[in-house]
């Protein structure tokens, strides 16, 4: 499998990231997506992004949960970002939610499984 540069540095830039015991919210990762935070903030919405995306699908494989979405053929990370910008554009009322629970909110709605 063959994964994006920009996805690697994304999932760098989380794992240094400062810890914190608290998720981070819609409001967090909408800022971080399309704020002024430069490559940096860009980078850890990527990765962030990506992380929500490989974490459902490891617990999609090992049977933990029911796939709540299904990509068309092509980049999955490209569409991963469009559809959770977007949601979380539109559904302002949600963005104090774990930004986690929004992202897969967001593919759900976008990608939905036939």
């Amino acid at each position: 499998m063959n994964i994006p540069n920009y996805v690697i540095a994304g999932i760098l830039v989380i794992a240094t990231w400062p810890a914190n015991a608290e998720q981070i919210s819609g409001r967090e990762l909408l800022a971080f997506c399309v704020g002024s935070d430069g490559d940096g903030g860009k980078r850890y919405c990527d990765g962030y992004i990506a992380a929500a995306i490989e974490t459902h699908a490891t617990w999609a494989l090992w049977d933990r949960l029911e796939r709540v979405f299904c990509f068309p053929e092509g980049d999955k990370f490209d569409y991963a970002l469009g559809a959770a910008v977007e949601y979380l554009q539109e559904h302002t009322l949600e963005l104090d939610y774990e930004a986690s629970s929004l992202v897969l909110s967001s593919l759900n709605k976008a990608y939905p499984c036939q």
